[in-house]
């Protein structure tokens, strides 16, 4: 009877023992793949870091002073009251600047305010860009009538790299934008 009371003990011990060895490689193998979550998430990062590019774009365009407050509520921008209206600036920043509604979300980002100057061409008389009321493109009648597109600035032909010049609009989601550099 003792005898079988030591191979049940050392049966019930090589069990045990069993169990912690699966459960020591259980926690090893969940230690293992948190460490490899981690270091994938911190390559992701890495990788997306080094990706952006910060740099600001330069342009030769002269830079004066802009402030300018545009209230919705005024007659002279009913225009912008709809998603795609533009206001014509034509005493604010180099060549005049428009105001374009992107969106209507009533958020910071609806309005984009353009300087009119052609990033390429700002010091000759062709110069100053053009659009008309409804239009999703502002076109430099400088040489090939080169356009950019009023949503984000950028240029319909790979060629040109500088996109429109873009100042600061501050939107309180109700009445006034507000137009800085």
């Amino acid at each position: 009877m003792q005898a079988l009371h030591l191979i049940y003990k050392s049966v019930n011990i090589s069990t045990m023992v069993g169990e912690w060895k699966l459960k020591y490689k259980h926690r090893k193998l969940e230690n293992l793949s948190v460490r490899f979550a981690r270091i994938v998430t911190f390559g992701a990062l890495v990788l997306s870091a080094l990706a952006c590019n910060t740099t600001p774009v330069q342009y030769d365009i002269p830079e004066p002073f802009v402030d300018q407050t545009i209230y919705l509520s005024d007659p002279s921008s009913f225009n912008l009251t709809v998603v795609g209206g533009q206001l014509y600036l034509p005493n604010v920043g180099n060549g005049g600047v428009l105001v374009y509604r992107r969106f209507f979300d009533n958020s910071f980002y609806d309005f984009a305010a353009y300087e009119l100057s052609c990033p390429d061409h700002w010091m000759e008389n062709c110069g100053t860009m053009s659009t008309s009321l409804g239009d999703l493109y502002m076109t430099c009648p400088c040489g090939n009538s080169h356009k950019y597109q009023l949503l984000d600035g950028q240029s319909l032909d790979t060629n040109y790299i500088l996109p429109i010049k873009e100042f600061r609009c501050q939107f309180d989601g109700g009445n006034i934008i507000r137009i800085t550099n």
